[in-house]
């Protein structure tokens, strides 16, 4: 059993309570409590800044690397914290940047009371094989993964205990196993391989963002916002230290309030300040960079920030790209999310092969095998509460051949709102997506505990009956590719004035306070 402090104290997002983490499936294996890591959008903004300034200088500035390099937190993470590990199948570079919210050094101004660390935000810097573009990958802090063994990391974190069948927020494996636990985790769930990692400190931010002088926002309406202590005028203006970590940290009381939506307004920060960086001398600037080499943590030697420096240093604004992990609401709770599939799963092969993502995505997919629906052997359940739900569509899935071995109520209860289908292993793939054209909207979801070769199709409260008319199949276009219609990202060097989709919402304007 683990258990987290909430912390609190920093302003903008309130608790959210306790939070668990079950298996879908019916393995009855003791349920896993899980506190609510805290609600605050850790620095992954800073990370990326940070990483960039300290290993995107030109090898001109050795000297200077190699007299800051000695400031630097270096950590080790073995073989053996990772345990079995995707091939690396080419020559690019896969770095992890990660934001920790530990108070250490902040003089108790931002919640003294909160111990340890979290990481709220976690993104892959991909760097292609010939040096010729790059990705960021944003992972949702409350994305639900497996909970793998991981080892105490030496800095503090005492490592967890695997609990197979049960899934986790992806926050909670740096909680629980520092870098090398997110590491781990997330090679094994998304199969590619993660070269090297970056971690940056909660202070760190502040005082980076001053030593670049400002960076450029531009907002389509003023923000007033006491609970988070900000205040800014609509359009295109400079903020600077305490107003930008503000800004990189807002949810609540703007858009539509959502983690996922504050994921694209931090896009577009990172997208400003890689301009800022490439348009001035920021790079040759010592305080710079000695800044922001002792705001990291890394495994990255000396040696191997130098290579990422050369690969990096040619880089244009207009060659990387943002992107959001696709993903759908966890149907055991609203305020968790899984990843797409199979969106999400298209991404990130197409990260571990180098597939250029933007071609990829404007390819047509080969149309998904399936097999005849008398091979599809599943049982139909309750997962709604609607009295004879279960039953009903049962008999119109025999109608259409499906050979249905039993019906009742999903084993955790009446919470689902989306119709979901469990499977227990990839050979089973075919009969899933003959399923999903009878079930309008249903979403698909690994189960290693299912009972071998059965189906699960558990029907949540959208559920209104099984599919009359499906379209003919036209492979995924760019747009379904993911479900905010983002798929791609956006560029570095987009129009920060241009996007006003970040910020559209109920709670948006925000009203102007007194």
């Amino acid at each position: 059993m683990s258990r987290y402090h909430d912390p609190e104290g920093m302003g903008g997002d309130p608790p959210s309570g306790a939070r668990r983490a079950d298996n879908m499936g019916d393995s009855g294996l003791p349920r896993r409590r899980l506190a609510f890591l805290g609600p605050h959008p850790i620095l992954g903004a800073a990370a990326i800044i940070c990483t960039v300034l300290v290993v995107g200088v030109s090898l001109v500035a050795y000297a200077a690397v190699r007299n800051v390099y000695d400031g630097i937190n270096h950590e080790a993470v073995t073989a053996q914290m990772l345990g079995n590990r995707p091939p690396k199948l080419n020559g690019s570079t896969n770095i992890l940047l990660i934001g920790s919210d530990s108070r250490a050094g902040t003089g108790g101004k931002f919640g003294k009371d909160v111990l340890g660390s979290r990481s709220d935000t976690s993104m892959l810097l991909h760097i292609a094989p010939d040096h010729s573009h790059a990705y960021v990958i944003s992972f949702p802090r409350d994305s639900m993964v497996p909970v793998f063994n991981c080892e105490p990391d030496q800095q503090g974190h005492p490592g967890q205990t695997a609990a197979p069948g049960q899934l986790e927020p992806l926050n909670a494996t740096f909680s629980d196993g520092g870098a090398p636990c997110l590491w781990k985790t997330l090679e094994h769930t998304t199969n590619i391989h993660i070269d090297h990692f970056v971690e940056v400190g909660f202070t760190s931010f502040r005082a980076i963002v001053n030593d670049v002088h400002g960076i450029n926002v531009c907002l389509p309406f003023a923000i007033n916002n006491p609970q988070a202590h900000l205040h800014l005028a609509a359009g295109r203006q400079k903020v600077y230290g305490a107003q930008a970590l503000a800004f990189v940290r807002l949810r609540e009381n703007i858009g539509d309030g959502s983690d996922l939506q504050r994921i694209q307004r931090q896009q577009l920060f990172l997208a400003s300040a890689m301009q800022k960086i490439k348009q001035t001398n920021l790079l040759g600037d010592y305080k710079v960079i000695k800044d922001a080499a002792d705001a990291v943590t890394t495994d990255l030697s000396l040696t191997d920030m130098l290579g990422i420096a050369n690969s990096m240093k040619g880089l244009s604004t207009s060659s990387v790209r943002f992107i959001s992990v696709p993903v759908v609401q966890y149907p055991l709770n609203a305020n968790q999310v899984q990843w797409e599939d199979p969106q999400a799963g298209d991404l990130f092969s197409a990260i571990a092969h180098d597939n250029h993502i933007l071609k990829a995505a404007k390819s047509k997919a080969p149309r998904a095998p399936t097999v005849s629906p008398s091979k599809v052997e599943l049982e139909v359940l309750n997962g709604s509460g609607t009295a004879g739900v279960a039953s009903t569509a049962a008999t119109g899935l025999a109608n259409l051949g499906f050979n249905v071995i039993g019906t009742g109520d999903a084993p955790n209860g009446f919470g689902y709102t989306n119709s979901v289908i469990e499977y227990g292993s990839a050979a089973q793939l075919p009969a899933v997506n003959t399923l999903k054209k009878e079930v309008a909207g249903v979403q698909v979801k690994h189960v290693s505990t299912i009972q071998a070769g059965t189906l699960s199709l558990i029907l949540g409260s959208k559920f209104t009956g099984l599919t009359v008319k499906r379209p003919a199949s036209k492979g995924p276009s760019v747009a379904s590719l993911n479900s905010n219609n983002n798929f791609q990202g956006i560029s570095a060097s987009q129009n920060i004035c241009k996007d006003s989709a970040a910020f559209e919402g109920p709670d948006s304007p925000v009203p102007a306070s007194g």
